[in-house]
């Protein structure tokens, strides 16, 4: 399973080189979590000026075969527990965490701030 980060349905649902890439991603089953999906709503609507469209590409992820992770209260906690092992910045760890916690074996995005960690990064 892969955990996918933001900037991959950001690129999915935006005019981009990796569009077509990214989309076949989301056609596949993955991990992602709710503090993805706020993330790619802002970019999304701020890259298109319009959120109707931008909750709409959001909402279309609910249909797909995919487990979406609530950002809550033990995963903020498991989080925190390994906020001295790595060097990520918090929503990066949530990430993270939530990719270690569903078993994913690679995490896809363009975010070097992923290499060099437990879990693979791979790009589309």
């Amino acid at each position: 399973m892969k955990f996918i980060d933001a900037n991959i349905i950001i690129k999915a649902f935006t005019d981009d080189g990796d569009q077509e890439s990214c989309r076949k991603l989301l056609s596949s089953e993955f991990v992602t979590n709710t503090l993805v999906l706020v993330e790619a709503f802002n970019a999304i609507s701020r890259i298109k000026n319009d959120k109707l469209s931008a909750s709409n590409c959001v909402k279309s992820l609910f249909k797909a075969n995919c487990i979406i992770m609530d950002l809550n209260r033990d995963l903020l906690f498991e989080s925190l527990k390994r906020i001295n092992k790595y060097g990520l910045d918090f929503p990066d760890l949530i990430h993270y965490t939530s990719a270690v916690l569903n078993n994913c074996s690679e995490i896809v995005s363009f975010d070097r701030d992923f290499d060099n960690m437990d879990l693979k990064r791979i790009e589309p």
